[in-house]
């Protein structure tokens, strides 16, 4: 198993890329830790892979709010004894025209997508640090790199922590901790059931994938769980498309 004796915290780990990650995880032999800010989603994440002898544990909190992380980080520390793979998966990003996006509106998103994900960091890197070894997975979007209306904010935030993940890379290569990106299209999740409903959008989005479909969340999980092994123990600082050839056409 490729995560055999590993545990990992998974934000935004109640549903879509978050829970597909956290059961594919468990199946790899890691113990797991999923927080959100609802806690019936999560505990159902939980019950999945207890029931199929697996290690998890439920935490609630919001990763805009520094001492919501640092709990996370502390009650996976606490239950587990250690952090080997942390995967920000938390984000948020209403499509909305540039001129009608507020200050509460953008500080919103880039306080979850990439303020939440440096907190996380922050919180676990003096552990994997003690420990010479760790792997972060940022999940971005190719949306950092495409430039799609109505996506001012999130686009912004995607491309922050694509950024943010080729620095820390850098900065922490040399104590064993290796930070890397995944960047999906348009994945079939509860967070793009509004732009499924609109037939119309769907199809004009669906086109531009050359795959001429949406991803599955377990296609990013599997994409995740290979930055996140050993298999990858060379990658680092990499953005890792998943977009069904979104940015080859």
């Amino acid at each position: 198993m490729k995560l055999e004796g590993r545990v990992a915290l998974i934000t935004g780990g109640g549903t879509g890329i978050g829970a597909a990650t956290a059961r594919l995880f468990a199946e790899e032999g890691a113990a797991v830790c999923v927080t959100g800010r609802r806690k019936a989603p999560l505990d159902e994440v939980v019950s999945v892979i207890e029931a199929t002898g697996g290690r998890a544990l439920a935490v609630t909190g919001d990763v805009a709010i520094t001492e919501d992380c640092q709990r996370m980080v502390d009650q996976t520390t606490a239950t587990f004894g250690k952090i080997d793979v942390l995967v920000n998966n938390a984000g948020t990003g209403p499509l909305m025209d540039a001129e009608r996006t507020s200050d509460e509106i953008w500080d919103q998103i880039i306080g979850t997508n990439l303020s939440g994900a440096f907190r996380l960091i922050r919180a676990v890197l003096p552990g994997m640090v003690s420990r010479s070894a760790g792997s972060i997975v940022n999940v971005s979007s190719i949306l950092a790199q495409s430039g799609m209306k109505k996506s001012a904010a999130y686009g912004a935030s995607k491309a922050g922590l694509d950024q943010l993940t080729r620095v820390l890379a850098v900065e922490f290569a040399d104590r064993g901790i290796r930070v890397n990106a995944v960047a999906p299209a348009w994945v079939d999740t509860p967070m793009t059931e509004s732009v499924q409903a609109h037939t119309a959008m769907y199809e004009r989005l669906k086109k531009k994938h050359p795959m001429d479909r949406f991803g599955a969340p377990e296609e990013v999980a599997q994409a995740i769980l290979y930055l996140a092994s050993d298999q990858a123990s060379f990658t680092t600082g990499s953005v890792l498309m998943v977009d069904g050839g979104w940015s080859a056409a």
